[in-house]
């Protein structure tokens, strides 16, 4: 990511135009303001992820232990953010704007700085500030400023903005157990060091390279034990 170099009430004004889709066309989502938008290898948005990547806000964090049928509700969607989430990355909130504040429109929207990339990766011109527009019918709280939440991102090339989004709080116990998902699935060579979800090949060739690893140690184990007796 590239540091800001626009004053930062005007990048945002800039980007709500983009975010809205008040003047530009899904040709021109990629900008010089540095807006959120879809690499060019990205796939394709499907209509099965609208439910979980809703630009919307949940207000609390997921319940991981809880049974009730809310709860059980919750973890699924949160389990699907989690594992189809392009990108994941810990935001702080800058500024809400409220309804009607651009042109009369009904969206709301959310001023963000980005903390941590969790998992996955922004595009290089992509700015620390952005500004996400919020769908959803209920009203923003209104301390949510310099609050931390988790954005999940899901590219969707060709519309504008080129992606759809979910965000919530960023608990400590949810971000240690995401931590913890995270190395496990590097590990399993799902995804690599960096957080990218590994190809195919690369999976196998993880696969392939554990193997060898626990075969050297069975070897080295035996050389290094008293061996048969002469």
């Amino acid at each position: 990511m590239r540091s800001g170099r626009l004053p930062l009430a005007s990048r945002w004004i800039a980007l709500a135009a983009v975010v809205a889709g008040l003047s530009l066309g899904a040709c021109k989502d990629r900008n010089a303001t540095g807006e959120l938008s879809s690499p060019k290898d990205a796939s394709p948005f499907e209509s099965k992820h609208h439910k979980a990547f809703d630009d919307d806000y949940t207000p609390q964090s997921v319940e991981l232990m809880g049974r009730a049928p809310n709860d059980v509700l919750d973890q699924q969607l949160f389990a699907e953010r989690l594992g189809f989430s392009d990108v994941l990355v810990k935001v702080r909130v800058k500024q809400v704007f409220g309804k009607g504040r651009y042109e009369g429109r009904k969206d709301q929207y959310v001023a963000v700085g980005v903390e941590e990339v969790i998992m996955g990766s922004l595009p290089d011109e992509t700015e620390e500030e952005q500004l996400l527009v919020i769908r959803g019918e209920d009203e923003l709280p209104r301390d949510l400023s310099d609050a931390s939440l988790l954005l999940f991102l899901k590219w969707a090339p060709g519309e504008v903005p080129s992606y759809h989004h979910h965000l919530m709080p960023a608990g400590d116990e949810l971000l240690e157990m995401i931590g913890a998902m995270v190395k496990h699935a590097q590990s399993e060579g799902i995804l690599d060091g960096d957080g990218e979800i590994s190809t195919g090949r690369k999976s196998r060739k993880s696969r392939k390279d554990r193997k060898k690893e626990k075969s050297d140690k069975k070897t080295d184990a035996a050389l290094e034990g008293d061996g048969p007796a002469i």
